[in-house]
């Protein structure tokens, strides 16, 4: 099943730039700092998933906590057959947001089992950060992967080793040469649509590999450099209670696709967006990031 109808957010309490971040993250901006703006725009993404049903678990920061990147569960946490993969992360602050309480609290709504293994290579100061790190084609079981400081091909070996995932891994920079955080910043899977920069891949080899692996199943949607600068990767398909399919993404990314890219989009679901510009300038990510999917 590559789509769920159900994502777990968390919501600050209150934003700021995470300075332990910023050196891997060309995306984030030290100068926007609109706290009232951020929580807003958090409080009305809620809203907008509710009002189409969609299925959201909210939790709230912990107060007096050092995790100003908390609104982005998606690298800390994922879930897949019955399991909550727990994962290894670069910044020491962002370790912080693997709460007992929110596994707790999925344990036991969904009896799901934990597996914390990859968790050991913090030591060794290797990091998979979850399904940012990781572009998952769960229906045929592809990991794609970007190396990058974060994501560490060792790493994901035991990932593949754990869920029977085949990983498909390439190196991605911006066209000044700077590296890209996560994978899930240039590329998403739908059920028959893709969407990534193909460009930034800096191997002809591997740019084909991808390409080529993408398009045995999807229509695949190449973004320009301005659209990623605008998050248009960073988007996710999803479907509410009913059964309807929809692309969520930020409105800086709706703003910057085609017309024709909508098109294609619309054949795997509506496409619905929410104004989080400030969250994208402080945290350097975007709709995707701020939901962990929940497969139950």
């Amino acid at each position: 099943m590559q789509v769920t109808d159900t994502v777990l957010m968390v919501r600050p309490s209150h934003f700021r730039f995470n300075v332990q971040t910023a050196s891997t993250n060309i995306f984030q901006n030290e100068n926007v700092a609109d706290e009232t703006a951020a929580m807003i725009e958090f409080n009305n993404f809620v809203s907008l998933l509710r009002k189409n049903k969609i299925e959201v678990l909210l939790f709230d920061e912990e107060k007096n906590s050092d995790t100003p990147d908390c609104v982005f569960p998606n690298n800390w946490l994922a879930t897949m057959d019955k399991n909550i993969f727990l994962f290894p992360m670069l910044a020491a602050n962002r370790r912080l947001e693997r709460r007992t309480n929110i596994v707790n609290a999925l344990q036991e709504k969904f009896h799901f089992n934990i597996y914390s293994e990859l968790l050991l290579f913090e030591k060794e100061e290797k990091y998979l950060e979850g399904t940012g790190a990781l572009v998952l084609d769960r229906k045929n079981k592809i990991a794609y992967c970007n190396l990058s400081s974060r994501c560490n091909e060792e790493v994901i070996d035991k990932f593949c080793e754990a869920t029977g995932f085949s990983a498909i891994i390439f190196s991605a920079n911006t066209p000044v040469g700077s590296e890209i955080y996560h994978t899930n910043v240039l590329m998403s899977i739908g059920n028959s649509v893709a969407v990534i920069c193909d460009e930034w891949i800096r191997s002809v080899t591997e740019r084909e590999i991808v390409l080529n692996s993408l398009k045995k199943n999807h229509a695949v949607i190449s973004l320009s450099s301005e659209q990623v600068f605008s998050f248009a990767g960073n988007m996710l398909l999803v479907k509410n209670k009913l059964g309807k399919y929809f692309w969520i993404l930020s409105t800086r990314a709706f703003n910057s696709l085609t017309e024709k890219q909508k098109t294609v989009f619309e054949t795997d679901g509506k496409i619905i967006h929410a104004d989080i510009n400030t969250i994208e300038s402080l945290g350097g990510g975007s709709a995707r990031c701020m939901l962990a999917e929940i497969f139950h």
